[in-house]
């Protein structure tokens, strides 16, 4: 009963010593990863650092009760952040009273939109997102991101817009910069990237932040014009309802359902891609909707930003060995701890926001995928450009702007796709024994009085008028008069809608009155239900419908065919 409520229970089956030890080692890890990462892409989101850590507390725990996956690590990551400084700064100014009132009343949002579609079995929403969008829009998204943080890594404040006006205003400035905060993020920038090429399992980021605290404090970076994080409040939030206006939260919606999308979407992908058939469990789409709704939803209450699955944390949760989500109390009860008893320490030794820019620009690096952008334009064009468009359109418009873009031309060449499909005449090859594409093969034989062809979809009213005129195309390119037969192959035609059954009716009567007979082959069974219970009911006979294109071939030429029942079998209702 419990692990009906709580499916995270399940991995507790078998639970032993080995496994804890798994468990505490890797969450250990995962926290010296968390502390820094999450305090910086709270600054990213326009929050205090401490908002971040207060994300890591409660919503990991609650996702571990509530999710299926054992290989995802919850917590901030830097797409939300970005997506949650540029719903909302045309709302509040970042780091506003007001800001932080709308950020976390955004989490509340965000829970409450997961989980309710968690409940009514939406989880397919995420096969709306094509690989392309989302490679188009990560790769823009992660150019934002460490273009964002140019402002601490030189020590100058720009004023908002794209990357390229950014880039325009830093170079202009270029007198302006603060030469000892570019150096200190020069050397955290080093320090980030080549220990990792021989310490892979190093905290760098954790070991960064420490050497650059005690630093800080010896020489008093403040007095040297290093801006620094100085004050991280003690304790654990209170808990509390965010205080906005129904009109704020109406204005809030637009953002949270595109945080709600994406963080959902990178979650579900990074599951997938680790899954594996001898799991113990299968990642349930739906279940992770409510287990991440839950967890933002009552992370709101702690003062926690909206938070979903990290692909380089998730990468380092399996590497570091981590079993099970017991690996996420872990590191939530680590974060507690310092909370609790490490934060004073930031007044003695104040944190170089320099340094967290460091390590967010080496973060987000990886969500730059060259590799893959180059493959897709190796493998699909057609694809390449619809990323292409996703990944222009966020870099000039904004991150929203850019998904939203990618959606709609996913959805339109979904619908240009459905409406244009594969569709090719065929010749026989191998001496009759196969039909193939007359467009793919130099051997293909072609009969003067037999046309024969294929349509590769569902046959339904957005493609009908696409199925005749290229029907008719082929039988005009015939030689008059010898024409006598047309032969549909309707192996791949899945479904067939009332619009098109009408359009079959006409083109059946149209032919006959030029004295050519339509056959239709290796029909699947919806098809033949459909036809069965349609005006074509009567055309469903021995001489019209056949199990294969040599079945009808050999009627065409002797009269008579091998074919069985197989071709008129139906289970629909008269």
């Amino acid at each position: 009963m419990l692990r009906k409520f709580f499916p995270g229970l399940g991995w507790l089956q078998g639970y032993n010593r080995g496994i804890f030890k798994s468990d505490l080692l890797s969450g250990i890890t995962i926290a010296a990863m968390l502390i820094p990462q999450s305090m910086g892409y709270a600054l990213v989101a326009g929050l205090p650092a401490e908002y971040g850590l207060y994300a890591c507390i409660v919503p990991p725990v609650l996702y571990a009760l509530l999710g299926t996956s054992n290989k995802i690590s919850m917590g901030p990551v830097a797409l939300d952040s970005i997506l949650i400084l540029t719903g909302l700064s045309v709302l509040a100014e970042p780091g506003s009273d007001n800001y932080l009132e709308l950020a976390i009343a955004l989490t509340l949002l965000v829970g409450v939109i997961q989980f309710a579609f968690g409940l009514i079995k939406f989880g397919f929403i995420a096969n709306f997102l094509s690989y392309p969008v989302i490679l188009g829009y990560t790769c823009a998204a992660a150019i934002i991101i460490m273009g964002s943080q140019f402002e601490n890594m030189l020590g100058i404040t720009v004023d908002s817009g794209n990357i390229f006006s950014q880039i325009f205003y830093f170079v202009q400035r270029i007198g302006s910069w603060h030469w000892l905060t570019a150096g200190i993020g020069l050397i955290g920038l080093v320090f980030m990237i080549y220990p990792k090429r021989f310490f892979p399992s190093m905290p760098s980021g954790l070991i960064l932040l420490v050497i650059g605290m005690i630093c800080s404090g010896v020489w008093n970076a403040q007095a040297y014009g290093i801006d620094v994080i100085a004050n991280i409040p003690r304790g654990l939030p209170t808990p509390r309802m965010p205080g906005i206006t129904s009109d704020q939260l109406m204005a809030l919606i637009p953002t949270a359902m595109t945080v709600a999308l994406m963080g959902y979407v990178g979650s579900m992908s990074i599951c997938k891609a680790q899954e594996k058939p001898t799991d113990k469990f299968n990642v349930k789409p739906n279940q992770e909707l409510v287990a991440m709704g839950v967890a933002n939803f009552v992370g709101s209450f702690f003062k926690a930003f909206p938070v979903s699955a990290s692909f380089s944390r998730s990468a380092a949760f399996i590497e570091a060995g981590a079993l099970t989500q017991v690996s996420a109390v872990v590191s939530s009860v680590v974060i507690v701890i310092v909370m609790m008893f490490l934060t004073p320490v930031f007044i003695s030794y104040p944190l170089p926001k320099v340094l967290l820019a460091a390590i967010i620009i080496v973060s987000v690096a990886g969500l730059f995928k060259y590799g893959q952008m180059k493959a897709l334009f190796k493998q699909n064009r057609h694809e390449f450009l619809l990323m292409l468009v996703t990944f222009v359109v966020t870099l000039v418009l904004g991150v929203q702007q850019g998904l939203l873009a990618g959606v709609v031309l996913s959805i339109a060449r979904v619908i240009y796709t459905s409406a244009t499909p594969h569709m090719t005449e065929l010749g026989s090859i191998q001496g009759g024994r196969l039909f193939r594409n007359v467009n793919r093969f130099d051997d293909v034989v072609i009969r003067d009085d037999i046309l024969i062809f294929r349509f590769d979809a569902p046959l339904y009213f957005a493609n009908k008028d696409y199925f005749v005129d290229n029907l008719y195309r082929w039988i005009k390119q015939r030689p008059d008069n010898l024409l006598t037969s047309i032969i549909f192959d309707a192996e791949a035609v899945n479904s067939v809608d009332t619009t098109a059954i009408l359009m079959l009716q006409k083109i059946i009567d149209n032919l006959q009155q030029q004295g050519i007979k339509l056959y239709i082959t290796n029909a699947i069974g919806p098809v033949r239900d459909a036809l069965h219970n349609s005006p074509l009911s009567n055309y469903m006979n021995e001489e019209s419908m056949f199990s294969t294109i040599q079945s009808a071939i050999d009627f065409i030429d002797y009269g008579t065919s091998d074919t069985d029942r197989v071709a008129l079998q139906t289970d629909a209702s008269p």
